[in-house]
């Protein structure tokens, strides 16, 4: 039986949805196709029905994560005073380690040091991600006139992901906690 268009899309959005979840948590190497297929319950052979590759799978799942996280920013900005966006920002970012909580938002904190050796476009779009994060955090420290506006977003947004890559790789929940505590306070300490 043959599936209506919006049957299919479905099941593409699932299907990506799902790799996004799995390569955030696993890795994009130790996540292969057949288990991305598996954990929507599909048979491995429909894979190539959607996809004409895992990397135009990896590419879709980590734009998804990029707009997740994006989404759920702005909403938890909507409505705040520049400062009070910034620490919800930074707070947000900082929650998602895997010792600390089961949030994984950022793909590029998540699989961070296995970018590099992912093709061009995945790469790019890595950049892309953090230049929008950036340029988040820039429009906030540019409302409360903060100079070097662009230079100061990008130094946090760097100590943001990196300490939420060190918490992730660390196996002790209190080094996990005192990096990315350390991390708050040293990036909110420009804003006040």
């Amino acid at each position: 039986m043959r599936k209506s268009r919006s049957e299919t899309a479905e099941t593409r959005e699932r299907i990506v949805s799902t790799a996004s979840r799995l390569f955030r948590t696993n890795g994009l190497a130790s996540t292969g196709t057949r288990e991305i297929m598996g954990a929507c319950d599909i048979a491995q052979g429909g894979f190539y029905r959607h996809f004409e590759s895992k990397e135009q799978l990896v590419v879709e799942a980590y734009q998804k994560a990029l707009d997740d996280l994006f989404a759920m920013l702005g909403k938890a900005t909507a409505g705040k005073s520049s400062r009070e966006a910034l620490e919800t920002i930074v707070a947000s970012y900082l929650s998602q380690s895997p010792l600390v909580s089961q949030t994984d938002l950022c793909p590029l904190a998540m699989l961070g040091s296995e970018l590099k050796h992912a093709d061009d476009h995945i790469r790019d779009l890595a950049m892309l991600g953090f230049q929008r994060f950036v340029a988040l955090i820039e429009a906030e420290l540019m409302k409360l006139g903060k100079p070097q506006a662009k230079m100061l977003a990008t130094g946090m947004g760097s100590i943001l992901v990196g300490a939420v890559t060190l918490a992730s790789i660390t196996t002790h929940k209190a080094t996990a906690k005192k990096v990315l505590k350390d991390a708050r306070e040293y990036v909110l300490r420009d804003i006040n």
